[in-house]
C-alpha cells in the first residue's frame, strides 16, 4: 500500500512536471515573437524620432496627416509628392507608412497599395488593377483571414491617421 501510494506521487510529480515543462515550451514562441515585435516598434519609433519631425508629447514623432479622406484625396498620398507622406487604406481606415518607405516609397515593391483602400489586394495577395480598385465583400473566409492578419499589421506597425469617407 506505501508503495502504491509512493508510485501514485511519483507519477503526480512526474506528470505535473512535464504538463508545466510542456507548457513554457508552448509559451515560448510566442514570448520571443512579443518580444522581437515589441524592439522592432521601438527601434522603428526611435529611428522616426531620430530623422527629426514633428514630435507629439510623449516624443514620439507625430504623423505627418491626421483626419479623414475621400477616395480622391487619398490619391495625392503615394509618394510622387515627396511633401506629403505615404498612406495606404486598409477596410477604410487610413495608415501612415512613411517609415516603411522603402516597402511604399515610389521605388517600392508595395507603392501600387499607396494612395488607395488596398484591402482587396492584400486579401487576395495580388497585384492585379481590378483587385486595387475592387471591393471586399464577395472575398472568401481564407482572404477575409488575410486581410485581417494585414490589418492586424499595419495597426501594430503604423500610425493610423483618419478614415476613408465619400
Amino acid at each position: 500500500s506505501d508503495d502504491s501510494n509512493l508510485i501514485s506521487i511519483f507519477f503526480f510529480v512526474f506528470v505535473f512536471q512535464m504538463t508545466t515543462s510542456m507548457l513554457v515550451l508552448a509559451a515560448l514562441p510566442v514570448l520571443i515573437s512579443w518580444w522581437v515585435m515589441r524592439r522592432e516598434k521601438k527601434s522603428v519609433e526611435e529611428k522616426q524620432v531620430k530623422e527629426g519631425g514633428e514630435t507629439a508629447e510623449n516624443g514620439k514623432r507625430a504623423p505627418s496627416h491626421y483626419g479623414n479622406l475621400t477616395k480622391e484625396k487619398l490619391k495625392q498620398f503615394t509618394g510622387k509628392d515627396t511633401s506629403k507622406p505615404l498612406l495606404v487604406g486598409i477596410k477604410g481606415k487610413i495608415y501612415d507608412v512613411t517609415p516603411g518607405m522603402e516597402f511604399y516609397g515610389p521605388e517600392g515593391p508595395y507603392n501600387l497599395f499607396t494612395g488607395k483602400d488596398a484591402s482587396r489586394a492584400l486579401a487576395k495577395m495580388s497585384f492585379k488593377p481590378e483587385d486595387l480598385a475592387g471591393g471586399i465583400d464577395d472575398l472568401s473566409q481564407s482572404e477575409k483571414d488575410i486581410l485581417y492578419d494585414w490589418e492586424q499589421k499595419f495597426k501594430m506597425k503604423y500610425k493610423y491617421v483618419g478614415d476613408i469617407v465619400d
